[in-house]
């Protein structure tokens, strides 16, 4: 996805209102809306995240003003964004950050510390923590706790003997770790993007197969089930889903984590002005639990239906920002 973003340095100011060169109403204010500013935008799950986002803001009659760089570590995206914020003069009420890190750490984390220090405004980080010596350290903070998501998967999983992958350098390691510590005949596979090599090299060794990044078995679902392979699987993508609505048994289940709830949850708190966060948990699901609540975003979002359930709710098309066509 392509957006720009921007620069600045400073203090940060994570609920209170300071200075001013942006407009800061109670209430909300012709214009007036929240500026969304992630990373890596072109993937699922950040488009859940989107959508998520634009809808929660539209309920709240505030504009959604959302950026997204065009990879993991494009923080110059960020900081460009900030200053494209900043010189549009829009009216902002606050600010939800996922950072973007640099080969060597760098980030956007005083740029977006300095605009909502400028504008009075809040800033609520999401997803992706921020260190302690950052200037935004004292922000409230919305993500996944990760090493909760890999025990509540354990206690999905009956098999004792497992194979587990997780991507190097990612929140499935942790997920992973803690799955073990529950589960401790899991043999861990640490793999780069996808993991079709290293399912394919024990594919006669185990018959339970345990993906902590949702992408790493993408390649391998169609070999595991004709195999007949017992898989469960972090995240969700449209074919888990097809295979979990048609009850096919080789794919256990999904666990989720709840992108539209922790993105909602971000917006209340720079409405609310909160100063404190909350890691929002994950949820499994199965063939049977298809009429959660939380699982109608999913379904939505990747144009499934439950032939167990009523018909979808309406939804709204819109143009994400890299033009091409989404719901909300």
């Amino acid at each position: 996805m392509k957006r720009i973003l921007l620069v600045l340095a400073a203090t940060v100011i994570c609920g209170a209102s300071l200075f001013t060169s942006c407009k800061k109403d109670e209430e909300n204010t012709p214009g007036e809306g929240i500026a969304m500013i992630v990373k890596n935008g072109q993937i699922d799950y950040w488009r859940q995240i989107e959508t998520a986002f634009r809808s929660a803001c539209s309920e709240k009659g505030l504009e959604a003003y959302y950026y997204a760089t065009t990879a993991e570590n494009a923080y110059q995206e960020q900081i460009a964004a900030v200053e494209e914020l900043r010189n549009s003069g829009k009216n902002l009420k606050g600010i939800i950050f996922v950072p973007s890190f640099g080969v060597g750490g760098e980030s956007a984390e005083a740029a977006v510390a300095a605009l909502a220090a400028e504008c009075g405004i809040p800033v609520v980080i999401l997803d992706s923590p921020v260190g302690d010596a950052s200037p935004l350290a004292a922000c409230p903070y919305f993500g996944t706790d990760n090493a909760a998501a890999g025990r509540a998967m354990a206690a999905h999983v009956a098999a004792d003997r497992i194979a587990a992958f997780a991507m190097a350098n990612s929140p499935g390691v942790e997920r992973a770790q803690a799955f073990k510590a529950l589960k401790p005949n899991t043999d861990i596979f640490t793999v780069g993007d996808v993991a079709v090599s290293e399912v394919q090299a024990v594919m006669n060794e185990y018959n339970d197969f345990v993906f902590f990044n949702g992408n790493d078995c993408i390649g391998v679902l169609a070999m595991l089930k004709a195999a007949g392979k017992n898989v469960y699987t972090f995240d969700v993508y449209g074919e888990f889903l097809d295979e979990l609505i048609a009850g096919n048994t080789f794919l256990k289940g999904v666990m989720a984590q709840n992108t539209f709830a922790m993105t909602r949850k971000a917006v209340d708190a720079v409405v609310a002005r909160a100063t404190s966060g909350e890691m929002v948990p994950t949820f499994y699901i199965t063939s049977a639990n298809l009429d959660d609540p939380n699982v109608q975003p999913f379904l939505e979002f990747y144009g499934r239906t439950n032939s167990s359930t009523s018909a979808l709710s309406t939804v709204t098309y819109y143009t994400y920002s890299d033009g091409t066509t989404g719901r909300e």
